[in-house]
């Protein structure tokens, strides 16, 4: 797959056929950013990029559908609170579900349904890979991850305008996962609304070799920067307008508008006034007809139940009519047919390109590989990332618990009323006394396990605002836990909270930290690219980044287990301060030692393969398109 534009824009090249329709087709919508790519088959695809307002709509539809999801979870809560027999498992169902609608409703909708949300569906658009590639799963966990940084109050600003400000019109999100957002168009009949060219088009109003000279500019026109595009629009505009005199029809007053408006009204005309168009495509559709509605079928199918809904006689039969289609396409361009039949064509091509090319997904995780040496070797290579953020999370809070130790009304102000009130209740001069009064239990784990996994996934996402979303999350809930220390040494209970937080604390901190030193790894691409443009190294980085969050992620399901499940029980302390420096032994040993073995010399420094999107994954890229 490869993407392409005309190149050299100081001059306007003699059109080619393939160029002309393809400037003809993009008459149709004039004022929306395009994006060609070329696919393995040598058929040119082009994509309309989705516009601010559109996504808006999409995203907006999506909130209702979230909302109409919490709604009905609240009401089954409500139901089952009142069943205390089952209440604490429900509970956890509850806080899980909380977290996937909040976390995970874009990225599984988007991950496993070919980039289309239910809102993105209604509207039309579907997201895939700045390559022209589908959606991967991993560009939907790393675009998706960074919507809670697009959609902030105040930061959200930053997305909307990265949207309209980039060529691609891409949110910090999509600048990370290396992807777009496309107008999904293949809908309709796909004969109806093609129709031929013939003498009812009308005369030409322009000479051939005027209609040529508009043709080139309607093509090179994005390419052009403002300023001079508009400067060339005011000369095609004058000598068109010589020879026009009063073309009886009525045309916008912008030059561009009205540039675009003439060849949408020429472009038919021309094409119907060659002796071979109306004949030569009028045979094409009347030998491809039944194969074009079959492929038209197939697809709709297939985009409505994916590709395993198909037989595998339909299958086979679904490649065949693929392959027919891409060179039914090229044929139009050869006999220049009209910008309906072409246009119409290279949509539905795309829609069975979008199916047939996407990225397989493995069956199974290779999960143990992961944990065993993917992840401790991905540390090992940013552990420096991970000890800057340690320094600012343990140094702001050893700062805040000095600061409340002398000073105990600060420390009575930063922990906040419920942490002080078990502080005050909590008895004095015994360190077996319960820290918290919750029965160990799944509700509690699940509770645990969601806020901090969101903790550390915000503590990542928040790198892309060069970095100091990262540092605010860090200092701020290193400020909160000093105060909280602070605060109950001031009431004489500090070795409960410290037999609390023992036996879990190593491993939770250790993992906010390492996520706090990936969120800062992904701003050094804004500060520090390399040989790379800031886009491409956010999008290396992102993704070199996300098999830390995922490591993460699964050290905090194991701390959360832990603190809801053996920190509250009601064990000596001593076995839990026994239990946390057995954890921090075998946490360093593990995030020193693990998956050396598995490369010897090298396994800490092997780079991360290459995901959709990469300059690496990508087989030729000429150029990439800047509407």
């Amino acid at each position: 797959m490869t993407m392409h534009r005309r190149s050299n824009p100081s001059s306007l090249p003699a059109t080619t056929p393939s160029s002309s329709s393809g400037a003809r087709s993009r008459a149709s919508e004039p004022l929306h950013r395009r994006i060609a790519f070329d696919t393995p088959e040598h058929v040119s695809l082009e994509y309309v990029l989705a516009d601010l307002g559109s996504r808006v709509a999409a995203f907006l539809l999506d909130i209702c559908v979230l909302l109409a999801g919490a709604l009905a979870l609240g009401l089954v809560g409500g139901f089952l609170i009142g069943l205390p027999a089952i209440w604490g498992a429900a509970e956890a169902v509850v806080y899980l579900a909380i977290f996937l609608l909040q976390w995970g409703y874009f990225l599984l909708f988007e991950g496993l349904t070919g980039g289309r949300t239910p809102g993105k569906r209604a509207l039309g658009l579907r997201v895939i890979h700045a390559t022209g590639e589908s959606l991967s799963f991993q560009g939907a966990v790393l675009r998706n991850l960074l919507r809670v940084v697009d959609l902030q109050p105040g930061v959200g600003v930053v997305g909307a305008v990265s949207i309209l400000a980039t060529s691609r019109a891409q949110r910090l999100g999509d600048l990370v996962a290396g992807t777009i957002v496309v107008r999904d168009e293949a809908e309709g009949d796909i004969i109806a609304a093609a129709p031929l060219p013939d003498a009812r088009q009308g005369r030409p109003l322009l000479s051939p070799e005027s209609f040529e000279l508009l043709s080139n500019f309607i093509a090179r026109r994005t390419d052009f920067r403002p300023a001079v595009r508009a400067r060339v629009a005011a000369s095609v505009d004058q000598a068109l307008s010589e020879e026009l005199g009063d073309p009886k029809i009525e045309l916008p007053r912008v030059v561009e508008e009205r540039l675009s408006e003439l060849h949408r009204i020429e472009a038919p005309r021309h094409a119907a006034a060659r002796p071979d168009a109306s004949v030569q495509a009028s045979l094409l559709v009347k030998e491809s007809r039944e194969d074009w509605i079959r492929y038209a079928a197939l697809v709709r199918r297939a985009r409505a139940s994916g590709l395993g809904a198909l037989s595998e006689d339909e299958i086979r039969d679904f490649g065949r009519l693929y392959r027919g289609m891409t060179a039914d396409l090229a044929r139009t361009h050869t006999y220049r047919a009209s910008p309906g039949l072409s246009g119409r064509l290279r949509r539905w091509v795309g829609a069975g390109h979008n199916l047939l090319y996407q990225r397989r997904r493995r069956a199974v995780l290779p999960l143990v590989r992961f944990v065993v040496s993917d992840f401790p070797c991905a540390f090992r290579r940013y552990w420096k990332l991970s000890l800057l953020a340690g320094v600012l999370f343990y140094g702001s809070g050893t700062a805040t618990f000095l600061a409340a130790r002398a000073d105990p009304a600060f420390g009575r102000a930063m922990s906040g009323p419920s942490m002080l009130t078990r502080a005050e209740n909590t008895e004095r001069d015994d360190i077996e006394a319960r820290y918290v009064e919750v029965d160990p239990g799944v509700s509690f784990v699940s509770q645990l396990m969601t806020n901090n996994i969101s903790v550390a996934l915000l503590a990542f996402a928040a790198g892309a605002l060069a970095g100091l979303g990262t540092f605010t999350v860090l200092v701020a809930n290193g400020v909160v836990l000093g105060a909280v220390l602070g605060s109950y040494f001031n009431e004489g209970v500090g070795g409960v909270i410290l037999a609390f937080v023992f036996p879990h604390g190593f491993i939770e901190l250790t993992a906010i930290c390492i996520s706090g030193g990936a969120g800062f790894g992904l701003a050094s691409a804004l500060f520090a690219p390399g040989r790379r443009t800031r886009t491409e190294a956010l999008m290396e980085r992102g993704r070199s980044f996300l098999v830390l969050i995922g490591g993460v992620s699964l050290m905090l399901v194991v701390a959360a287990l832990i603190e809801g499940l053996y920190s509250p029980s009601t064990l000596p302390a001593a076995s839990k301060f026994a239990f946390g420096g057995a954890t921090v032994v075998l946490l360093g040993l593990y995030l020193g030692f693990s998956g050396r073995g598995r490369a010897r010399g090298g396994a800490d420094r092997r780079p991360i393969p290459p995901g959709p999107g990469s300059a690496e994954s990508r087989p030729r890229v000429r150029a990439a398109r800047a509407p």
